[in-house]
């Protein structure tokens, strides 16, 4: 990309700020643990409750206890309503909260990405039993797939470039098959929810699109750059489900999910997974260890795109 303009170093100190482990105001149904100060082995289990907003979040368990947990000033460092210091881990796909002297809480979404064996790839890694089928013709090939024990879920396109994905009816492993020019380009992991009936982007004849201009930019090694763009929302029903961001060279989608994970899909490359983080209307994610933003909140969308300068 080329540079537009750098902008001022507070904006450094608040993407900084954004990036922690939960952001975006949302609500999902978990199962929590609950291990009491010192204890190692598994505690106490139930379904509760996980909100978050604006860097805050929310844990009701089902005894009717409620923790509320503000930011602490450092990435996912918060504390909580008895001023107590909480440290956020993300590990086996989990939040994991812990006290200072011990307790934790550790929440599991009913709806989360796929926990690869240690046999198996991540999300993006290629899927070896199929790497034969890598520039084969896509009919051709789909036949070889369903031989070998998939089944079609759904497909997407993004630009020349059409991503299916399958599943593999064994395990449930889901994987995406990349096709350009109507041959397999690739064949990789993808993640559970990507696999999940009508897809995480939901059906396109159900969408509402909100289109807005905005300001996007990218931070590397400490240098923001930052560029006039367009933003399309994409709702189903109340739900935004995903955005479209139009920098000047470069299209990016994001596909929300919980637990403050977004789905990535930058033209022309296999989809990827991130932690994203809102505040003060500035939505961030970082990718290859560059932390890209926009304007999300229309109004201040509006605002920094008509007072954009270069």
């Amino acid at each position: 990309m080329k540079a537009i303009r750098v902008y001022a170093p507070a904006l450094l100190v608040l993407a900084a700020a954004a990036w922690s482990g939960v952001a975006l105001a949302d609500t999902a149904e978990a199962t929590c643990e609950v291990r009491k100060d010192g204890e190692t082995k598994q505690g106490a289990t139930g379904p509760c409750t996980f909100s978050q907003r604006q860097g805050f979040a929310s844990i009701d368990l089902r005894n009717g206890d409620r923790y509320e947990l503000s930011p602490a000033g450092k990435p996912d460092h918060f504390k909580d309503q008895k001023g107590k210091a909480v440290v956020l881990t993300v590990k086996d796909n989990a939040n994991i909260y812990t006290w200072e002297g011990g307790k934790k809480i550790i929440v599991r979404f009913h709806v989360a990405t796929s926990t690869p064996s240690p046999t198996r790839g991540g999300a993006g890694d290629p899927v070896p039993s199929l790497q034969d089928l890598v520039g084969a013709r896509g009919g051709d090939a789909e036949g070889a797939l369903r031989g070998r024990g998939y089944t079609w879920v759904r497909t997407e396109k993004a630009g020349d470039a059409s991503f299916a994905y399958w599943r593999e009816n064994e395990n449930g492993q889901c994987t995406v098959v990349k096709t350009v020019g109507g041959r397999y380009e690739s064949i990789s992991y993808a993640t559970a929810i990507d696999c999940q009936a009508g897809g995480a982007s939901g059906a396109a004849g159900d969408e509402r699109r909100e289109e807005f201009k905005s300001v996007c930019g990218v931070i590397v090694k400490g240098e923001t750059f930052s560029y006039r763009c367009t933003v399309t929302d994409f709702y189903t029903g109340e739900q935004k489900t995903r955005t479209m961001l139009q920098y000047p060279d470069q299209k990016i989608e994001l596909t929300w999910r919980p637990g403050s994970r977004v789905g990535l899909q930058f033209e022309g490359m296999v989809p990827k997974e991130a932690r994203y983080a809102t505040a003060e209307g500035e939505t961030n994610f970082v990718f290859e260890d560059k932390t890209y933003f926009y304007y999300s909140n229309k109004e201040m969308a509006r605002s920094e795109y008509d007072n954009y300068r270069n």
